[in-house]
């Protein structure tokens, strides 16, 4: 018996889809599984870089993430079932592009922001992670008269929302 080309190639294909598909069957968006916690204390930021007050942008910006999450409540230290805390411990910033025909004059300027999370339970006192650093960089473009200071200061924000983005993944995915 002999079967056709014609035939065997799409049953092969409906085969093929199909095995893929239920591969795919046990996957969902979002979290491995549930947090262990459910309430959380997130401490203000320390601020142990050059970053120039960076600790209220950082902890604004974490605060608001972790609240867009749904599955966290965020309260006072002493009702917290876990508690954050956030060290700001590196600010750099490298010139990523210099004016053509003057290399000591740069165009743009890359700055990293990195923090030292630590997450502990309260009620157990087990700590879930120590000392994990996570960064967030981020360009900022010097046009005309504007200094290394203005590019700071403009790119702060952005840089601190990347930021408590990173630090709020690291919480709420699986360790």
């Amino acid at each position: 018996m002999r079967i056709s080309l014609r035939i065997f190639a799409p049953v092969l294909m409906a085969g093929l889809a199909l095995a893929g598909l239920a591969g795919c069957a046990h996957y969902h968006l979002g979290a491995a599984g549930p947090l262990p916690f459910h309430t959380l204390y997130v401490s203000v930021a320390k601020n142990r870089s050059f970053a120039p007050q960076a600790q209220a942008p950082v902890t604004e910006m974490l605060r608001q993430s972790l609240l867009q999450e749904g599955n966290l409540k965020l309260t006072e230290q002493t009702d917290a079932d876990a508690t954050l805390e956030v060290v700001l411990t590196n600010f750099q910033q490298v010139a990523a592009a210099t004016q053509q025909g003057n290399s000591l004059n740069a165009q743009s300027y890359t700055f990293t922001l990195t923090a030292n999370c630590t997450l502990v339970d309260n009620r157990s006192g087990k700590v879930y992670f120590k000392d994990r650093a996570i960064d967030a960089s981020e360009v900022a473009y010097v046009q005309g008269g504007d200094s290394l200071s203005e590019a700071e200061y403009q790119t702060m924000p952005e840089l601190a929302r990347q930021l408590a983005q990173e630090i709020k993944n690291e919480v709420v995915d699986t360790w």
